[in-house]
């Protein structure tokens, strides 16, 4: 289901009329005057009879009259339809009529009559029965075409009846409001006919009681009498609603959701409000800061009609991104900032419902939602992408680790579109019929909204007529809370990110997500060596901690400007905060003063701020190419720059190496990587690359014989060849081995991507492969350049803007087996997948019964399937602006987030003046016992739960699917430790014992652990 966009689309998809019309006038809430709901009618049995009438009789001949009509009806018959039923209800065609208006059917009508108007909508003549015109000349009745604009249709039948003067041209705000509620009275009757009729009780209004309190209405108000014309008017509006109740005796509930988007113009939140009726805006914290920034006084509004319970906002993040495609601290982030800018500008209050315009769906909505205080959530999204649907309007939505949300889940009606008012009573019929608690949303922007939604937000005002109208917070309040529960897999969502951003011209559609991941794993590794230095004794706590003392920027202002998408800002903050961090933890590591030992000597420190071991490749500036292997250094080997090596670090730990040989030289090693002719290899991986194309020929363990993987590039969408796909060829033109050992093993192919057909260069590449000895993982770095014209504009054309995936420049990996499973990684959790189109930022895992094989992509994130064997990670789509990209095989990996880690995650090198520390060469500061917990965040915190001492606060998921029960330790003995919710609520204590906390884990699930250490 796909809601309207913000700005209209096609003859009639917006509110065209309305603009002619212009915005209805507030209903007159005073208390004598305005609708009163408590307020009975007079009883009809009080009433003299009235004398018969003499006028003239409208009568709107319309198509689909009480038939349900095609969801494909055009929005221009439906504002016509629309303007032909209501238009005869003014009060001042009313007061002149012998009888209230008709409704026949435009196929086949009753014969005409004198004195009728019969009102036909624009461009359905033909529609009437053969000779129909010249029956209703002969009879002296009038017919008419009405078009959208009511308010010109209505001007018209005046002048026919010559109704002129006052009131009707009077500027009296009241008398004005009082005419445009006869209006949506003749709307609502219209409705609730139809309703009837689809609830099989056609006969449910009295005709006699509803003329009756019309007629005399009318009458009043044309005697300028508005306080009876009201009376009338709310007695008439309550006939209609008790014809409903006779067939549905409770509440339906309409819940009318207004979207809000921070673009919005100041102001935008009157129109919505002017109703007083209940209403729910779903609006990303961003929008509420806009709107408050610009129209401060529209926000006292809704600050007001929240605090009287007709208004209420749901939301939950501060701006609406691709969550899915996000790490998951970004998401968390979002969700902590929504927190605080809903409280700040609505009153302390905030949101209990998560909802979003923009398509944000994924199984652990949930989760992440709950443990920021959220209970309900709409379960829909309002701009594209594909997302599961119930026929239940209300379930209870959980994810993985069971968590779960009490959900709407209906699909909203869109009351910007014209068509949408007639199919509203079958629709609200549907749900009567089916539904334990009949529901039906609306949708729609401030502006523009259709005519039918103005109407009916108006009769609303006088009685629920079709139904009661709630917000979503009563909606939940007043229904039973369900007991059933769904849990869709990540499959059952399917994002539409790319295809929006190459309809916004986006120029780094794809790699923005990479450099986003990168970025943000710099931040988070920034964040653990903040907590390390400000936390291991001999650094002063938390006075050490004031970064704008020094000139820095501070860790949260680093990570407000990455997460507003100024990544250039972004990545200089964390550079300086990272190099500055790095050096204090450098020196809390090595102790208060210098150590004073013959062994002391410089050396280089190298941090790992990743929750996994590595065996890490880094540059060690100023060192001598002679280095040997000794403790944590495994290899080294002087390269363009300076000196590679490979060290090996303990998770979230630390690893000295000398910065020159030792007076004992070691044993010379065995050789770990070597290259024979196109073949490169190291202790586990060997790679071979294809003479023809310079792509991967294969990838395979060492001792295989099959290769696991291949790998090539390959340009989409170029046409036929054939009646078949013309796909582009990869032609090899150049290879070298750059390195060949002790440490590093590279080497380079150059080439072009040609038309087959006829030999274009569509464009040129380099790859570069890397193996590092001992290090699991094969790094492939990729280079496109001189893409041509004609490449480019397929790519950038209007198929390409639809089908990007079949459009695009990609890396193509090929296997062997067609009965792999194919998982994926979704917040670090690999997932089974079968979807032609994955997205997936981190890993996908090509399993088979005695193989694991992951393809890591560094932060791009959309790829698509070819059959069983094959995958296109997309790397040019669209305007892409990017050139190169980095990308990873790793094998028999149990947990295929470790290697995303791994790739991302910086392991900092500092220079130390002398070492190893007294610690010893190699150790660790946080080690964890269970490898299936990935840890994503580590902070420093000044004081801890119930006024406790400074502490560490550590971010845990579960990946693996199971129950798991996982001791952390820390390098000093805990004090105290709690396991807190993301807005620092206890969930519970929790165990420890000496150095470790013990922490519990249900199957996915997310922790926040508090630990005391001060």
């Amino acid at each position: 289901m796909s809601m309207p966009s913000q700005e209209p689309d096609g003859p009639g998809a917006g509110d065209d009329t309305a603009s002619a019309v212009g915005a209805p006038a507030p209903l007159d809430r005073t208390p004598d005057l305005g609708p009163e709901p408590g307020r009975e009618p007079e009883p009809a049995s009080a009433e003299v009879p009235p004398s018969p009438r003499s006028g003239w009789k409208a009568v709107s001949l319309i198509p689909h009259d009480c038939k349900e009509p095609p969801a494909s009806l055009a929005d221009d018959l439906a504002q016509a339809t629309w303007a032909t039923v209501s238009a005869p209800w003014h009060p001042s065609l009313l007061s002149r009529s012998a009888a209230v208006p008709r409704i026949e059917s435009l196929d086949s009508p009753v014969p005409p009559a004198p004195r009728e108007i019969r009102i036909v909508p624009e461009g359905h003549l033909q529609r009437l029965p053969s000779g129909y015109m010249t029956q209703a000349e002969d009879a002296g009745a009038v017919v008419l075409e009405a078009g959208g604009d009511r308010a010109a249709l209505v001007s018209k039948i005046q002048e026919l009846l010559g109704a002129v003067g006052t009131p009707e041209t009077s500027d009296d705000p009241g008398m004005i409001a009082a005419a445009d509620d006869f209006l949506a009275l003749g709307t609502a009757r219209w409705m609730v006919r139809d309703l009837a009729s689809a609830m099989g009780h056609e006969a449910a209004v009295n005709e006699e009681a509803l003329s009756r309190e019309v007629l005399a209405g009318a009458d009043a108000w044309q005697a300028c009498d508005r306080p009876t014309a009201v009376n009338r008017l709310r007695a008439a509006f309550e006939v209609l609603t008790q014809a409903r109740e006779k067939f549905y005796p409770v509440d339906a509930y309409i819940v009318d959701l207004c979207l809000l988007d921070p673009e919005l113009p100041p102001g935008s939140l009157a129109g919505p409000l002017d109703a007083h009726l209940a209403i729910s805006f779903i609006a990303p914290a961003r929008a509420i800061e806009a709107q408050a920034a610009g129209d401060p006084a529209g926000l006292e509004r809704l600050r007001a009609a929240i605090d009287e319970g007709w208004a209420d906002v749901a939301g939950g993040t501060y701006a609406e991104p691709e969550d899915l495609l996000l790490p998951l601290e970004s998401v968390l982030w979002q969700f902590r900032r929504g927190a605080e800018v809903y409280r700040a500008h609505l009153d302390d209050r905030s949101v209990e419902t998560y909802a979003r315009r923009r398509f944000g769906l994924h199984p652990h909505v949930p989760q992440v939602a709950k443990r920021f205080g959220l209970r309900y959530a709409v379960h829909l999204g309002f701009d594209a992408g594909r997302f599961p649907v119930r026929p239940e309007p209300k379930r209870l939505w959980e994810s993985p680790d069971g968590s779960n949300l009490e959900s709407i889940l209906r699909p909203p009606m869109a009351a910007d579109r014209p068509s949408q008012g007639m199919l509203l009573p079958w629709r609200l019929a549907a749900t009567m019929r089916n539904d334990h608690v009949a529901t039906l949303p609306l949708a729609h922007w401030p502006t523009p909204v259709a005519s039918w939604y103005l109407d009916v937000r108006r009769s609303a005002g006088y009685s629920p007529v079709l139904g009661r109208w709630v917000t979503l917070n009563d909606y939940f309040h007043l229904t039973d809370r369900p007991y059933e529960t769904f849990r869709p897999d990540p499959d059952s969502y399917i994002d539409p990110y790319l295809t929006q951003a190459l309809a916004n011209r986006d120029r780094r559609p794809i790699s923005r997500s990479a450099r986003h991941h990168r970025l943000r794993a710099g931040l988070d590794a920034t964040a653990w060596l903040r907590a390390m230095a400000l936390a291991i004794p001999g650094v002063p706590a938390p006075a050490g901690g004031n970064e704008a003392a020094e000139g820095l920027p501070s860790t949260d202002a680093a990570e407000a400007t990455l997460e507003a998408g100024d990544h250039p800002s972004a990545g200089r903050e964390i550079e300086a905060l990272q190099v500055a961090w790095a050096g204090r933890l450098a020196v809390a590591i090595a102790g208060a003063g210098a150590r004073e030992s013959a062994e002391a000597r410089p050396g280089y420190l190298v941090l790992n701020p990743a929750g996994v071991p590595r065996r890490v490749a880094v540059m060690l500036a100023d060192a001598p190419p002679g280095l040997h292997p000794e403790g944590p250094l495994r290899a080294s080997q002087a390269i363009d720059g300076g000196v590679a090596a490979v060290v090996d670090v303990p998770a979230f730990g630390f690893a000295w190496i000398p910065a020159a040989a030792g007076a004992e030289p070691s044993p010379a090693p065995e050789p770990g990587v070597s290259a024979a002719g196109r073949i490169l290899r190291n202790e586990s991986i060997e790679v071979e690359i294809d003479e023809s194309t310079g792509g991967i020929r294969a990838v395979m363990a060492v001792g295989e014989s099959t290769a696991r993987l291949g790998q090539q590039l390959v340009l989409n969408g170029l046409g036929k060849d054939d009646d078949k796909p013309a796909i582009s060829q990869m032609k090899a033109e150049s290879f070298q081995v750059d390195h060949d050992g002790p440490a590093l093993v590279q080497a380079t192919s150059k080439g072009s991507l040609v038309d087959p057909r006829g030999g274009l260069r569509l464009a040129g590449f380099t790859q570069r492969y890397r193996l590092w000895t001992g290090r699991p993982m094969l790094e492939l770095d990729v280079t496109i350049h001189d893409i041509h014209r004609a490449a480019i504009d397929r790519m950038q054309g209007p198929a390409a803007l639809r089908e990007p995936w079949k459009y695009a420049l990609a890396c193509r990996w090929a296997w062997p087996d067609p009965g792999s499973m194919i998982r994926r990684t979704v917040f670090e959790a690999a997932e089974l997948t079968e979807l032609e189109q994955v997205s997936t930022p981190g890993c996908v895992d090509v399993s088979t019964r005695s193989q694991r094989t992951a393809i890591v992509f560094g932060g791009l994130p959309h790829h698509r399937r070819h059959g069983t064997r094959m995958l296109d990670t997309l790397l040019v789509a669209g305007m892409e602006e990017e050139r190169s990209f980095r990308l990873g095989v790793v094998l028999d990996l149990e947990f295929p987030f470790q290697a995303s880690a791994d790739m991302l995650t910086p392991a900092p090198v500092v220079r130390t003046t002398t070492g190893p520390p007294p610690q010893g060469p190699r150790g660790w500061l946080i080690f964890l016992d269970q490898r299936s917990v990935a840890v994503t965040h580590v902070s420093f915190a000044e004081t801890t739960g119930e006024d406790r001492p400074w502490g560490l606060v550590v971010h845990l998921i579960e990946t693996a699917g199971h129950s798991s029960r996982c001791r952390v330790r820390f390098f000093r003995n805990p004090t105290w430790a709690r396991q807190v919710d993301f807005q620092g609520d206890t969930v519970l204590d929790l165990s420890f014992e000496g150095d470790g906390v013990l922490v519990d884990l249900s199957p996915n699930e997310m922790a926040r652990v508090e630990v005391t250490l001060g």
